[in-house]
């Protein structure tokens, strides 16, 4: 079975962002935040403009043909994604996926909204 620290060495093959340059994204219209924690915490609050996309279905919402397929990213394919979660570890996850699943421009943040929250301290 594979180790965590295995599982978590995804964050070396995606590009990771701190909160800090997140939130200077923040107001660009070619950045879309997704976020992928579960719906109960989305509704609670989230970044900005962000969509929700549970990461338990994230594989459905970008495979072509699939009856939850998300057509947003299909009609943006030139949009810069910037995924996050609530500490960082799904965030990686789904940014991989997405990568994997040909989203070229797709950042996570590091430390999810965790780290986002601290910016507003």
């Amino acid at each position: 079975m594979k180790k965590f620290d295995e599982l978590m060495s995804v964050k070396n093959e995606i590009k990771n962002i701190s909160a800090s340059e997140a939130r200077e994204k923040l107001n660009d219209t070619n950045v879309q935040f997704i976020d992928v924690r579960d719906k109960e915490s989305f509704d609670k609050g989230t970044i900005g403009n962000a969509i929700h996309l549970d990461r338990a279905f994230l594989e459905f919402y970008l495979a072509e043909g699939s009856p939850l397929e998300n057509k947003f990213f299909k009609e943006n394919p030139d949009k810069e994604y910037v995924v996050f979660c609530g500490v960082g570890g799904q965030g990686a996850l789904s940014t991989k996926t997405m990568k994997d699943m040909g989203i070229k421009n797709v950042k996570n943040i590091t430390g999810g909204m965790a780290e986002w929250e601290k910016l507003k301290k």
